[in-house]
This record gives structure tokens, sequence and C-alpha cells, in this order.
């Protein structure tokens, strides 16, 4: 949980899966239907800035060991991606492992600033409540709201949370879809890679 702030309020998320005989969709009850919000340090080391809840990960590009458990697929190989996430509940990251996907709703208190920071990741998102300012290291901003969507592509941001308290009581709540990329390499071979304490070194 975020220092000082509200705790959130845990989030539903359904799985599918697939009937063993017939074929066809059912949900899956291998994972209880709620997440709960951890929080999560930008930089590391300090209070945290936001809370995360990861809906859902994988760690295989395609996703692997979709097939439910018969005599054609071992237990041992079946609904492995429903295993691999949860084996991660009990010590989540909101980011994706390093060959697979992340799903992650992420909550900034009102108010809020989530410092300079920089992920290896392509990242998918969707404004699902509030307002925030992206504002890149280059000084670069913009003002995103609810149903705007953006891309980053291992680019170094912070997010400063905007929402008006008459709007979803000031919180900020973001989607993501977090995926792996090849590094960022710059004129002269530089590399530009993971880092989550930008904005200790700006200081």
């Amino acid at each position: 949980m975020s220092s000082g702030q509200r705790e959130p309020e845990p989030l539903r998320r359904i799985i599918t899966t697939h009937d063993s005989r017939s074929g066809r969709a059912i949900f899956s009850n291998s994972v209880g239907e709620q997440v709960s919000f951890t929080g999560f340090p930008v930089p590391p080391g300090k209070p945290t800035t936001s809370d995360y809840a990861l809906a859902y990960n994988t760690n295989t590009f395609p996703v692997k060991g979709l097939s439910p458990s018969t005599s054609a697929t071992p237990e041992s190989k079946a609904n492995l991606d429903i295993k691999q996430y949860h084996s991660q509940l009990s010590d989540p990251s909101p980011l994706n492992p390093p060959n697979g996907t992340s799903c992650t709703i992420i909550e900034v208190p009102p108010g809020s600033l989530v410092p300079m920071h920089r992920t290896a990741t392509l990242d998918y998102g969707v404004i699902i409540d509030g307002s925030t300012e992206l504002i890149l290291d280059s000084g670069a901003k913009t003002v995103l709201e609810k149903g705007d969507v953006f891309v980053q592509r291992g680019t170094a941001h912070a997010w400063r949370n905007i929402t008006q308290a008459k709007d979803n009581s000031g919180v900020l709540r973001v989607f993501f879809v977090f995926q792996p990329i090849e590094q960022v390499q710059l004129e002269g071979g530089n590399i530009l890679g993971q880092d989550l304490n930008l904005s200790l070194k700006e200081a």
C-alpha cells in the first residue's frame, strides 16, 4: 500500500479455460477471483508511490500450455500459464517475466507523483479512471485522460496524478500490458536499460 494513503480495494479478475471433453469455454476456478494490490516503490527502497495488482502474467511467447488435462495432455503439461501465474502471486512483480507478458493495474493516490524511471519493456496502457500528466526525461509532457491509450517504448517517464477529487476520489487507475524488448541502443553503442533510480540521479 502506498505510504499514508487508503488501501485499494482488491481487483476482480476472471480467467477462462476449456472443458476437457467438449472444448467449450468455461470459467476457471484454479485461482481466486480477487487480486490484492501491493505497494510499488519508485525508486526502490523509498516510500511507495503507487499500488499495483498483478491481474495476470505469462513466461513464454507465444503462450504455451493452454490445453486442459486429458488423456492426450498430462496434468504436468496442462494449463501451464495458469500454474505459472498462480506461482507468481506469492511474490508478485508488476513487470513481465523475461520472455513473457504482464497484465497489471496500477493505482496512484491523489496528488502523487511516480518519479522518473525507465523499464526495459514495451508498454500498452489505458487510463481507466482519472487524469495524469505523463512527463518524459526530455521535458516533454502531455495530459492523458480516462479512455486515452498510450504506448511506451522503453522510454524514461514519470506520472503526476492530476485527477480531481470529484473524479474517482482523486485516484488514478491505469491498465498496463508489459512486454519484453530488445535493448535500446544509441549513437556510440550506448545502451538504455532499466533504471528505477533516475529521479535520484537528477537530484
